[in-house]
């Protein structure tokens, strides 16, 4: 433990099988490091029947983990959490090598896997039922119940964070999960698994399993499997509901933003800014919650957006493993090419580039980098509608607060947004008409772990974090009894 990982030191497989890692089965694929493009890994994807046993092994498991008593499934969080905290200079550096995000970034990534899992070792006793009101000699009462198997797919951008996320309001609600990790970092997921049966887990409780959309769509498919949670992309989103469809699964999904960053003129324009710049171009603009749309009423305009660009400018783009750097690596070259493609387009469309759109000069030819950078906007051009995901931010003005509240609804997406304001009605007049499930108010980025969080229109379905959030993990069964059947007359008997 302690140890700082390296090539050398990575596991041989990947695969989580019944408490091990195994081999996938399926045919090897490179997996490469963004800073530089060297392999650092060879993952071979998992089989379609170890697929069938990854699901058959959860199912077999789950029935007696739904037995155990919800303290014990919390104690075993929490010392799962415990241990990925110790572990924690290895699983940093994996999730940077294997993502290209700074350390300090893989460090945050790290740190919040663990919060998850001691936030779902809160709730595993928490999750309660409710006795409602009665007529007569009837009693009423409703049961939170695990929904048995948890088919989980997880993005690239946080896959230990992620696989915690997921794993850990399954496990307390007495379900096994299969989670498959993201082809583009597919590393630190199974450690995940490691940590869990070192903490005490039983071997099929979580399976991990490597592939990208055939291997999604067994997992999806299998019939064993009787609910869906997936983070990642509208497009896959829309797939897995397909896939779900025949099998009447339920179906948790959290999925693309667009998201709009309000200031207004009487804003603390330190704070705005700051905290809009950390928005969208943390993990180099990875994050479904990235604030990628800047709105600025019009009077202090130049001066947010000047300033804007002048910390832009100065953000250092590098190497992950270098501490000074501040922005690393989007997560591969394709990806890079996209990027610019999207800011060519728009300036094509009318844009105006203010920063940015290009790669660092002083970066390796095979890294996938790429500059914060920062575009005037009027109109709705693609990039505005668009997700993008990288550093890319859109900057618009607006002359007034229903002018603002417009711009930011002129969207398919409804994840997130945020505005800035001394105004505190008009701040929650605004928090109100802008269409999302998650707001922020004089701050931008920070999630609560206690609180729920997921988007209306292409932004997904359902909440995850918080009561509402772990409930989602468990089926909602009433029991009716009557105390007094024999009080209750034969229904083929005439009324005396």
């Amino acid at each position: 433990m302690n140890q700082v990982l390296t090539v050398a030191n990575i596991p041989r497989h990947h695969t989580f099988l019944n408490g091990q890692l195994v081999a996938g089965g399926g045919p090897p694929v490179p997996d490469a490091h963004p800073g530089d493009g060297s392999v650092i890994a060879t993952v071979e994807e998992t089989a379609p029947g170890t697929v069938q046993d990854a699901v058959s092994g959860a199912a077999a498991a789950q029935p007696a983990w739904a037995r155990t008593s919800p303290h014990e499934r919390a104690r075993l969080l929490r010392a799962a959490a415990d241990l990925v905290e110790a572990d924690a200079e290895r699983l940093v550096h994996l999730v940077a090598l294997d993502n290209g995000k700074t350390l300090a970034e893989a460090r945050g990534d790290v740190f919040v896997a663990a919060a998850h899992l001691r936030s779902a070792a809160a709730w595993a006793p928490s999750l309660e039922g409710a006795t409602l009101p009665a007529d007569g000699t009837t009693l009423r009462m409703t049961f939170r119940e695990p929904v048995g198997v948890v088919g989980a797919i997880i993005p690239f951008n946080a896959p230990l964070m992620f696989a915690a996320q997921k794993a850990g309001p399954a496990l307390a609600a007495g379900n096994a999960i299969v989670l498959k990790a993201p082809e583009q970092s597919p590393l630190a997921p199974p450690l995940l698994g490691e940590i869990l049966t070192k903490a005490g887990l039983p071997d099929g409780l979580l399976q991990v399993v490597q592939g990208g959309g055939a291997v999604g769509h067994a997992l999806v498919t299998h019939p064993a499997v009787t609910m869906v949670s997936f983070t990642g992309s509208t497009d896959v989103g829309r797939q897995v509901m397909r896939d779900a469809a025949d099998g009447m699964k339920r179906v948790l999904l959290e999925l693309g933003g667009k998201s709009a960053n309000i200031v207004y003129a009487d804003a603390d324009l330190d704070a705005a800014v700051h905290a809009s710049v950390g928005g969208i171009f943390r993990n180099a603009g990875q994050r479904c919650f990235s604030g990628s749309r800047l709105l600025v009423e019009e009077s202090v305009a130049d001066e947010v957006i000047a300033r804007v660009v002048a910390i832009a400018e100065g953000i250092r783009v590098g190497d992950p493993f270098d501490r000074k750097s501040r922005l690393g690596c989007v997560i591969s070259t394709r990806q890079e090419r996209r990027v610019h493609d999207m800011v060519t387009t728009a300036v094509d469309q009318g844009a105006t580039l203010l920063t940015g759109g290009r790669r660092p000069d002083d970066v390796p030819d095979e890294g996938a980098y790429y500059r914060p950078t920062v575009l005037a906007v009027e109109g709705t051009p693609d990039i505005v509608r668009d997700e993008v995901f990288g550093p890319v931010l859109t900057v618009q003005r607006f002359t007034s607060a229903d002018h603002a509240v417009e711009l930011a609804n002129d969207s398919p997406f409804g994840l997130v947004g945020g505005c800035w304001t001394r105004d505190l009605n008009r701040a929650l007049d605004t928090a109100r008409a802008v269409r999302t499930g998650y707001f922020w108010i004089n701050s931008y980025g920070a999630l609560a772990l206690d609180a729920p969080i997921g988007g209306v229109g292409l932004s997904g379905i359902g909440r995850e974090l918080g009561r509402i959030g772990h409930e989602a993990y468990t089926e909602l069964k009433t029991v009716v009894v009557d105390t007094a059947p024999h009080l209750t007359p034969h229904w083929y008997e005439e009324p005396q």
